[in-house]
């Protein structure tokens, strides 16, 4: 049940989701649930049922990754992947529906060397493709490989540590042999040798030829190529003393940098982090602080600031910072804060404690965020209580959310001046490549804040649309317990690719925006664009596009922005005979707020309106989005396999839920209700027979809605809290934090603490009115989970057990928060799901192990 995360509605890149023991009575035997229609190659019959069926089924299903072009998007690669199984590469053209070339097994890396040639590789094997011509050059016995993109080269490392760069005829450049590491960049590759007498080398590769650059007498255990290319970090360790050293060496001018200070560290992981373009460099030491054994007495304070690192133990660094053309080097005070960490502004780093400053009461730490002037070695608090911050390309600028306050704070670095952006619903921040402008997204349009004027204003680019910039490009900075120091940037000088999903009609478009008009490159479209990828050269607007929707599987689509024309090259599972037929519909609601809501209703395969069927509700908190999802085949594993339950009859309804003032589960409860009122008219679904189930929080709201609702006729809850004010005060062992933390200002959005509104949360507890329960329970939980603790369904259980009513519990002895991907358990899970709804909600009274626990009653 972990905290929701704030982000777009718009999903640019959603890429890539031993047997039950019975708490009361003994396991009945597993009786094999069968589909009850059938549809060729798909059906599942009773036989199928097992693991080894639902295996089979699943893995007839595929999806399409990893879209990748090249520059000018004339060609494609894309990995197809099965459950299970991620093996195949397929190569495509825009004038062809059949792939160009299939690459079984190359799925380590991928990379277009030039506009026509490929590079892959995978486990022991190597192969270039000429896309054009079809020409394949293949290697074996490969231990490394990777392509020097620039100089149209690329290289294979035997397993004999043989180094090969070969051109794109597959003819000889250069060989290197006892090759041990190689690193590199579009122009360059830079190896380490190392020969019988214990001597290391640095030898570069120019893509004419090889030199030498350094030669050591100590073991070269890392080198990494600074993001310009220019610098080279080398660690080096001295095996006897078990020590490390550090040198940064200019490949340019063959300069080697080796201050005394970074010799001979003790400290087992050393990085080097290049600031502002080479102008400095950030050298960080850190020392793994084990956890200690257990002693017979373990002591918890009440000024306990280190909480979360009781589990893991921590992490303790040590900092050294290199200015004026390595002419200086500088060990950081390590008194007042732990942690230090750029954001491309040399004279300033960024400093904070990382013990716990405000009592846990958030589920990710937070942090005060001090900036430290390493001329004038002073301090200055900048960020309360932050999290994430976001820099400018030029390090000038820094940006942060005040969630407090609900609003953004820019600090200009240069002027010393913080100014306050107002806008709750804006996010995704953008700074453009020249420093001149900050991108948001809003709830609608896409807006744009002048870092001159301090203006702030809407582009129009739409009024009913959520606009996402495309193009940014984000270089990752450090992280530490959930902190990010990111640089997020997108070129202005080129015309802005922009995504727009308009959260109402559940459409999504792409257009390319150059500041007074925009060229559609994607119509409105209701299916989902997974990912789509344009030419980066010149004025070319075509490119690919990886599409979906409920009833269309993956397919690649090729892309002609100037016709507007979108052309399916390639659909996953053809056989999938029945997607064509899956109907799905969008409920739009609100609950008692006013609240605008939507929910997905999934219809039964091969519907017929003058029947009526059961449903099967499924709640967790907001689902519509998945609206253009493709409904595959699937062994969940939480047991919620939408395609087996349409595919047995069954209507599958997912509302939104959204929390408010009312609390967790009084405000899920009026949500479920307006949904369910909202489709009263639907004269095909059987009321009488519907079903509610939920894991995690879902979980939770299954157990709320059960204690206090009437309209359905059994329940399935997972992995779920059933007393709140008993999770309120527990310690997360997971987390390593008191778990009142997801309850004040978590994913429970209960805002307040217990103690200053107790009947808030004992009106929310499930527990509280057990008694109330009216229809079947199954209850589930990993007897591992330490997210959500199986004590929290045993109180639920043990509740229900003392007001007599019916009840089965299953704990998965060897699982956790959900059960595994394709696990025997996930495969039980499943199969008891779908007996529980036959029995309860269809009338299949011949499920032994649910009988037993119903004939008593």
């Amino acid at each position: 049940m972990a905290d929701s995360s704030e982000g777009t509605a718009a999903e640019f890149e959603a890429e890539s989701s031993k047997y039950g023991i019975l708490m009361k009575g003994k396991c009945g035997r597993v009786l094999l649930i069968g589909v009850l229609l059938f549809w060729g190659l798909f059906s599942v019959n009773a036989q199928d049922m097992t693991d080894e069926g639902l295996k089979k089924w699943v893995s007839q299903f595929s999806s399409l990754h990893l879209l990748t072009t090249n520059d000018d998007a004339s060609y494609a690669a894309v990995t197809k992947s099965y459950m299970g199984n991620v093996d195949t590469v397929l190569v495509f053209s825009h004038n062809r529906k059949n792939p160009v070339d299939t690459l079984v097994g190359y799925t380590i890396s991928r990379s277009f060397v030039t506009n026509t040639h490929l590079f892959a590789s995978g486990v022991g094997k190597a192969r270039l493709v000429n896309v054009k011509t079809g020409k394949r050059l293949d290697y074996s016995s490969v231990r490394n490989a990777g392509v020097i993109k620039g100089k149209g080269q690329y290289y294979v490392v035997d397993r004999k540590k043989m180094l090969t760069v070969y051109d794109l005829e597959g003819d000889v450049l250069y060989r290197a042999d006892a090759v041990d590491k190689v690193v590199g960049d579009e122009h360059k590759m830079v190896l380490v040798r190392s020969s019988s007498d214990g001597r290391s080398s640095i030898v570069v590769w120019d893509g004419q030829k090889g030199d030498i650059i350094y030669t050591s007498g100590l073991s070269i255990d890392k080198i990494e190529l600074m993001p310009l290319g220019r610098y080279l970090s080398i660690r080096e360790t001295e095996v006897k003393s078990d020590t490390r050293s550090i040198k940064i060496l200019d490949c340019l001018t063959g300069m080697l940098t080796s201050p005394q200070e970074l010799q001979n560290i003790p400290e087992r992981v050393v990085k080097v982090t290049e600031v502002e373009n080479g102008k400095s460099f950030l050298v960080t030491a850190e020392t793994q602080i084990p956890v200690p054994e257990t002693p017979i007495v373990k002591l918890w304070y009440g000024t306990a600031k280190e909480l979360r690192f009781t589990k893991n133990g921590k992490t303790k660094y040590r900092f050294w910072y290199l200015t004026d053309s390595f002419k200086k080097i500088t060990e950081l005070p390590m008194d007042r804060f732990e942690v230090f960490t750029p954001l491309n502004n040399s004279r300033y780093l960024w400093a904070f404690s990382n013990k716990e400053a405000f009592d846990y009461v958030h589920a990710n730490p937070r942090y005060d965020m001090f900036l430290y002037d390493t001329q004038l070695k002073t301090y200055t608090l900048i960020y309360p209580q932050a999290a994430e911050i976001f820099g400018s390309a030029d390090g000038r600028y820094a940006m942060s959310f005040d969630r407090k306050k609900k609003i953004w704070k820019l600090f200009d670095l240069q002027d010393q001046k913080m100014t306050g952006i107002k806008g709750a619903d804006l996010r995704n921040p953008v700074f453009s490549l020249d420093g001149r402008q900050l991108f948001f997204s809003g709830k609608t349009d896409l807006y744009c804040f002048d870092l001159k004027t301090g203006v702030l204003k809407s582009l129009d680019i739409s009024k009913d649309a959520e606009v996402v910039v495309m193009d940014k490009q984000v270089v990752m900075g450090f992280t530490h317990l959930e902190t990010k120091f990111n640089t997020v940037t997108v070129d202005t000088a080129k015309p802005l690719r922009l995504q727009l999903y308009n959260s109402v009609q559940s459409v999504t478009s792409v257009l390319e925006w150059n500041g007074d008009k925009a060229v559609v490159l994607i119509p409105e479209t209701d299916r989902r664009v997974r990912k789509v990828i344009f030419g980066r050269k010149g004025k070319n607007k075509s490119g690919f596009s990886i599409e979906e929707n409920f009833n269309l599987p993956d397919g690649l689509y090729s892309i002609s922005g100037f016709t507007k024309n979108r052309k399916l090259i390639y659909q996953t599972n053809p056989q999938d005979s029945v997607a064509a037929k899956l109907k799905v519909e969008v409920v739009h609601y609100r609950n008692s707020s006013g609240v605008p809501l939507k929910g997905i209703l999934t219809y039964p395969v091969d519907y017929d309106p003058s029947r009526e069927y059961p449903m099967v509700v499924r709640v967790y908190q907001l689902q519509s989005s998945a609206s253009s999802h493709y409904i595959s085949a699937d062994v969940a594993q939480d047991g919620f396999s939408k395609r087996l339950l349409i595919e047995k009859g069954y209507f599958v309804f997912q509302p939104d839920i959204v929390f408010d003032h009312r609390g967790t589960g009084v405000s899920s409860l009026d949500c479920v209700n307006k949904a369910l009122d909202a489709l009263e008219g639907h004269s095909s679904i059987d009321f009488s027979k519907v079903g509610l189930m939920g894991h995690s929080m879902g979980g939770y709201e299954t157990n709320f809605i059960a204690t206090q609702s009437k309209r359905f006729a059994a329940y399935i809850s997972g992995s779920s809290v059933a007393n709140t004010v008993q999770a309120y005060f527990s310690y997360n062992t997971l987390f390593e934090v008191p778990d009142y933390a997801r309850y004040e200002h978590g994913q429970f959005e209960m805002n307040v603490p217990y103690s200053e509104n107790r009947e808030l949360y004992d009106r929310n507890n499930p527990v509280n009115y057990v008694q109330n329960v009216n229809a079947p329970v199954l209850l589930w939980a990993g007897c591992k989970d330490t997210n959500v603790v199986p004590e929290q369904t045993e109180a639920f259980y043990v509740g229900l057990l003392r007001n007599r009513k019916p009840v089965v519990a299953l704990h998965y002895r060897d699982q956790s928060h959900s059960l595994g991907f394709m696990t025997p358990e996930t495969f039980d899970l499943n199969r008891r799901v779908i007996a529980w709804w036959d029995y309860f909600l269809k009338g299949s009274e011949d499920v032994e192990w649910i009988r037993k626990e119903m004939i008593s009653y």
